[in-house]
Formats: C-alpha cells, structure tokens, sequence
C-alpha cells in the first residue's frame, strides 16, 4: 500500500511539474511574442504619439500650442556707427567706410496669431500677425538710452534714392546736406520725426505713421496676413501673404512649385525635410535654410541644426529646386521697405556679410566687419519629429545702397556744401538683427522623454520582458513548491496516515 501511494504521489508531481512547464512556456511565448511586436513598432508608436500632439485641428493639443507657443522670442538690434562720415562725403568713391557696431539693444518680441478663420474642409486656415515689441526687461541697458553715433539718414536716403543719380538743386532744399547725422541711437528704432519725414509722411501707409524708426513703425500692428495649409505633413506651407504696409502679396498661383513656410507653424518630421524656405514677413522674402549637422543638445536630445542659404529664387533655372537658385551675398527688399523704391535700393544680407567671399569684401570696401559663425551665422535647431525650434538666431542685416554726393567744404570751412558731381552709389550696412527664440523648460523635458524612449525604449522592452518571464516562472515555482509541501503535511496529518502507523 505504501508503495502504490508513493507511485501515484509520484505520477501526480510528474503530470503537474509538466503542466506548470507548459502554463511557463506559454505565458514565456506570449510575452516574446508582445515584446517583439513592441520591439519592432516602438518607434512608430512613439511618433505617432508625437505626431498626435502635434496635429492641427480645431480645438486640438497642437491647435492650442500653435496659438500659444512654448517659446520666448528676443530680437536684439545692432546699429552701425559710421566713424569717418567727412572723409567719405568728400572723396565717395575711395575711401574706405569704417564702422563701429553699437551695443546689442534688446526688446522682447511678442507674436501672436488673430482673426482666425478655417476654411470650411478645415484644410487651411488664415490668420493675421500681431506683434508687440517691448525693452528685454534684464538685457535692455537703461542707460543706452543715450547713445549716440553717427548714422544714415534714413529718411533722407530713401528720399534720395528716388531723384536722378546728379541731384537737382530742389533736393538739397528738401533734404538738406548731411548724409550722416550725429543723433540718438535708440531714437532709430523706437521713432523720430525730422522735417523731411513730416514731408513725405502723407504717402505713409499703416497703423504708425507719426514717427519713423525700425520698431516704431510695426510695433503693435497687424501688417501681416497669412493662408497656411493645415494638414500634418503640410503645416505652415503658405498659400496666400499680403502686407497691409505696403502693396506686396504672394499666392500659390505665383510660386510656381516652390514651397513657402511662414516661420510661426512647427514643421513636423523634419528629418525629411533637408531645404526648408521660411518666409521672412518684415523684409517679403523667403529664407533658405538647409540641414547641416545632428547634434545633441539639453541632455538627450538629438536637435537638427540649420543654416541660412541667401538664395535669389528670381533665378532658379526651375523653381521647385531650390538647388537650382543661385546662392548670393545681398538679396534686394527695397519694395518690401517702400513701395516708392527704386529697385535695387534696399538689400538684406548675412550679418557682417558672413562668408562672402574676398571680392565681394574688396567692392563693399568697408572696414569694420568682424565675422564669426558663433556670432553671425543663422543657425536654428529643431526637434526633428514634432518640429519644435529648441534654439534659434535669426541673423539679418539690412544695408542701404546710398547715393553720396560729393561735398566740399564750405569758405567757411564750418560746413559742407555739394560739389554738383554725380552721386556715388555705395553699399553702406544700416543695422543687423539677431533674433533668439527659446523653448520653455517644460517642453525640453517632454520632448527629452521623448528622445529618451525612442533612444533606449526597446532595449528596455527585451530587459523588461526578459525579467517579467524570470519573475513569472519564479512565482509559480515558489507557489507549486508550497503547494506540494502542502500536500505532503496534510497526507501526514490524515487519520488514514495514522492508522497505517498504528498498525
């Protein structure tokens, strides 16, 4: 009897040690199963998780973000003192123009999107820029407040820029003698009045119209109207652009291929995206700008890094290639400034002129240029799945092709007085901008989340799983141990145990 009892416990321990070992093996199936399906789709849900968040719909995550931007933008101005202002009005032609950049003067920029209309398939959307400019509360220097230099008369060289290249007598009348003038530096941006300005101020159009100045002209207007189209992998692309300052629009009817980003949208999966056009509103031209290196930034973050390209899309052999556009050193903006500019006039270039090449630098003949990439290249990084700019410096500067007449000084030797040559015509740098823009701290850390998963999430998925099956297997060897051990006791505790013992 004992012997069978034991054959049987034995048999029981046998079929239920195999059972377990197959309930083990198929819970270990199951979770290799989920965690290869995991391991090979984990990068795809993470995207599309990104790309949700990211989506521009009405009353969506990426609608209120869009709206209200996770970013601090600070637009620094530099203006260019001209040292040598008499030597260059008396012999125009040769001598060199030596400047002297001002101190940084820094305003907080506020740019928010209104009067916000979907179109009816809420595949676009058209909205207008308002924009507010206030003194950076800690970079902004009180005291610059009276700096002075000599600069352009801005007003005045506009005004020149439109009469013959041999002035009449009546100009000189109406816009005085002095090329250059000695006067307030912040007065520059934040509006001045002269009586040249109050002559030509009638033919003004916009919301500030009192003064002129930089800043003082669209502070706290509405001067820009966009059309972007809506759709995830076509956010910011723009259809139509007017600026209500002066007579300049765009639609998609004139692009003829080429496409525009307006520069206030986040350009989702940018990986894709090695050319990017974004369109400058304040000087009505699009800037290039192209991917040149991965870098990792703010602990763990893998950000694309972009530089500017000055391209003229006048001239692309076909327009939608932009590696077919002719890249150049200035890009004329004069009928963004003025609709009454002579083409030619106005041009936009890299600040300091950053990597022109040595006969551009000969022909400019202007001393005082310091260029650096750190400090006067464009250079923007962006999270590259959800298109968030991380950090960016938009590098500008805005140069004036200014007709100087040759001047001669007075009997007096007080004054100067114009010779009646010809006027020369010289490339003269008014100011460069440096535009920050910064992510908040909050959406570093989730889009480092982000990073992190995508970097390290499925080797964690294999550990993962790896010690979910050890765990498993260990809990049900440890429960069919007790419950064996259980048994063995309560077969020595039965009454039939003990009457066998009895015997």
């Amino acid at each position: 009897m004992d012997a069978n009892n034991k054959k049987s416990s034995n048999t029981q321990q046998k079929k239920k040690a195999t059972i377990r070992i197959i309930i083990e093996v198929i819970i270990a199936i199951i979770i290799i199963i989920v965690t290869i399906i995991l391991y090979i789709y984990w990068k795809k849900l993470i995207i599309n998780s990104v790309l949700k968040e990211v989506a521009l719909k009405p009353d969506s995550a990426g609608y209120k973000t869009w709206l209200n931007p996770p970013t601090t933008i600070t637009r620094a101005y530099r203006l260019f003192n001209i040292t040598n202002p008499t030597e260059i009005v008396t012999d125009p032609t040769m001598t060199t123009i030596n400047v002297q950049e001002t101190r940084p003067y820094s305003y907080l920029l506020s740019s928010t999107k209104q009067n916000i209309q979907w179109s009816n398939d809420y595949k676009s959307i058209h909205y207008s820029v308002h924009r507010l400019f206030t003194r950076h509360p800690t970079r902004f220097d009180p005291s610059s407040v009276n700096d002075k230099g000599v600069f352009i008369d801005f007003v005045r060289a506009m005004f020149r820029a439109q009469f013959p290249i041999r002035a009449a007598p009546m100009f000189y009348h109406l816009g005085g003698m002095e090329t250059f003038y000695h006067t307030n530096a912040i007065e520059q941006l934040e509006g001045l009045t002269s009586d040249l300005f109050n002559i030509i101020r009638q033919k003004m159009t916009g919301s500030n119209t009192a003064k002129s100045g930089f800043i003082y002209r669209y502070n706290g207007s509405r001067a820009y109207n966009y059309k972007i189209k809506s759709g995830l992998m076509e956010k910011g692309q723009v259809l139509a652009f007017t600026n209500e300052d002066v007579p300049f629009t765009f639609s998609t009817e004139n692009l003829h291929g080429t496409v525009i980003y307006d520069g206030l949208t986040s350009i989702p999966m940018l990986y894709k995206k090695p050319s990017l056009n974004i369109f400058q509103p304040d000087f009505c031209r699009p800037i290039n700008v192209r991917h040149n290196r991965i870098l990792s930034m703010f602990e763990g973050i893998h950000a694309h890094e972009y530089v500017m390209k000055l391209i003229d899309f006048s001239q692309c052999k076909n327009p939608s290639d932009v590696n077919t556009c002719p890249e150049v050193d200035r890009l004329d903006v004069s009928k963004c400034i003025s609709a009454s500019l002579p083409e030619k006039t106005i041009f936009l270039s890299k600040a300091h002129f950053y990597g022109s090449n040595d006969k551009t630098k000969k022909q400019l003949n202007i001393k005082g240029f310091t260029p650096t990439r750190d400090q006067h290249e464009t250079l923007m990084y962006f999270e590259p799945y959800s298109g968030t700019p991380l950090r960016a410096h938009y590098r500008l500067q805005l140069n004036i092709e200014l007709i100087i007449d040759p001047m001669i000084e007075s009997e007096s030797g007080s004054d100067l007085e114009p010779t009646g040559r010809e006027g020369v015509k010289r490339l003269v740098p008014i100011l460069w901008i440096d535009q920050e823009v910064h992510v908040n701290r909050t959406t570093i850390n989730k889009l480092r989340m982000v990073h992190l998963a995508l970097r390290y999430g499925q080797t964690f998925i294999i550990i993962l799983a790896i010690i979910l099956i050890i765990i498993i297997i260990v809990i049900i060897e440890v429960v069919a141990r007790r419950m064996s051990k259980n048994e063995t006791n309560e077969r020595a505790n039965s009454p039939e145990s003990d009457a066998f013992l009895k015997k």
